[in-house]
């Protein structure tokens, strides 16, 4: 099969396996918040970002490193997998403990004691969601993407069953036990998921993990690691940064609260929304690029047509945004507010799209360390732009809408310039 026609097909299972989890997912999310109240909800989304500092080690730069590890020719595939997983489980024996044992004063950070349930709950998900992780990059990188979607299913479809399940069977809990039933069942997920992984992948593995193998895992992960370690941090601090910027500006503590979930809670998932296509582009550009690293013309046309694709996709959604603002803004959300907020960060869309694939291409030709600086420098900026504007009256939200819009910029010509300066037209043109 052309190499074009394979990547529609792969880019075309994962869409369906993203549609599919992400609609589970939302409706999930619609049936906890009536199940568990809005008290417990909120001590569950204050754990979430405790825990997600344990499991983002395992879990963000393993998939693409095991992808690229495992598509490069004349790679043993198994040695690859059983180094992988035993990176995860020598990762995880660190990890787990000091979770356990930071996960008081993780709690008091928060401000809610009651997070501290939620955490301990949930510490065996940084073992079963790393090695799931390193089996889903394994199967990407051999071409399979069909194993890891039907996966991916399974796990949201467990998940979803369980947490229902457990959210009916324990009625008059606790707000504390209540947020930790969720992490429960992730972890039932996980061992359902690791169980199928186990069954789908053929032949025996070697006794011993080769060090080499793992060495080069490790610094392949790292830096997309770092990244979003970095993001993750950087989030959070303008989760803070915001509502005392729009108090300053003269709102009140609550209508400060609700011009932040204005923006987070409804604009940025709307913005997201390509993401189910373009994730799925991002995921099989990585091993695609990666086997063509030695056939520059080759490479550069794959480049051209997935970032042309992704561009398209962006601007179908940005153009829906913006034209639909009113619709979704009154019928949808109920809040007029909405509204012109879409209209002014709708380019996001486009710019949030063509980052994805960009990222996905990087991670193919093992460029993270590079675009780790465009993370870095472009979370300041944001920052930088939230803590000048959001304060004056006359802007407010929309300070941060341009911040987004900003940071989203830069990011996008940061990454092109990698990539062109990666593989230059002069080179293709002998």
């Amino acid at each position: 099969m052309p190499m074009a026609a394979a990547l529609k097909k792969q880019a075309l299972i994962l869409t369906a396996a993203n549609a599919y989890t992400r609609a589970l997912g939302f409706a999930l999310r619609l049936i906890t918040a009536r199940l568990m109240g809005a008290e417990a909800l909120g001590v569950m989304e204050l754990s979430s970002s405790a825990i997600m500092l344990a499991i983002t080690p395992v879990t963000a730069g393993i998939p693409t490193a095991m992808s690229r590890l495992t598509a490069r020719r004349g790679t043993d595939e198994r040695a690859v997998l059983r180094s992988g997983l035993s990176l995860i489980r020598r990762m995880s024996l660190l990890l787990i403990p000091a979770l356990l044992v930071l996960s008081p004063a993780m709690a008091w950070l928060l401000g809610d004691l009651r997070t501290l349930p939620a955490i301990l709950a949930s510490a065996p998900a940084v073992l079963l969601l790393g090695i799931c992780a390193v089996y889903s990059g394994w199967f990407y990188g051999r071409s399979n993407v069909k194993t890891p979607a039907l996966n991916e299913c399974a796990e949201q479809t467990v998940r979803c069953l369980m947490c229902v399940a457990l959210l009916l069977f324990f009625p008059g809990r606790s707000a504390a036990v209540t947020a930790a039933l969720p992490g429960v069942a992730e972890i039932a997920a996980g061992i359902a998921v690791w169980g199928l992984y186990r069954r789908s992948v053929p032949g025996r593995l070697p006794a011993k993990p080769d060090p080499a193998l793992s060495s080069q895992l490790f610094r392949l992960s790292a830096p997309t690691t770092a990244s979003r370690l970095c993001q993750t941090a950087m989030r959070a601090l303008n989760a803070v940064l915001l509502p005392v910027c729009l108090r300053r500006s003269g709102l009140t503590a609550s209508a400060a609260t609700a011009q932040f979930g204005l923006l987070s809670g409804m604009a940025t998932p709307l913005l997201l929304l390509p993401g189910i296509v373009t994730g799925a582009v991002s995921m099989v550009a990585a091993p695609a690029v990666s086997r063509q690293e030695g056939q520059p013309r080759l490479l550069r046309r794959t480049m051209h047509r997935l970032l042309l694709g992704s561009a398209a996709i962006g601007a179908g959604a940005m153009l829906l945004l913006f034209f639909g603002a009113e619709f979704l803004g009154a019928r949808l959300y109920h809040e007029s507010a909405l509204a012109p907020l879409l209209r002014l960060m709708c380019p996001c869309a486009l710019l949030m799209a063509v980052q994805q694939v960009q990222f996905g291409l990087i991670a193919g030709l093992g460029l993270q360390r590079k675009a780790l600086t465009a993370t870095i420098a472009s979370s300041a900026l944001s920052l930088v732009i939230t803590a000048l504007l959001c304060p004056l009256p006359q802007l407010r939200l929309y300070g941060a809408a341009a911040a987004s819009l900003a940071t989203g910029l830069m990011r996008v010509l940061w990454n092109q310039a990698i990539l062109r300066r990666t593989v230059p037209r002069d080179e293709i043109s002998r």
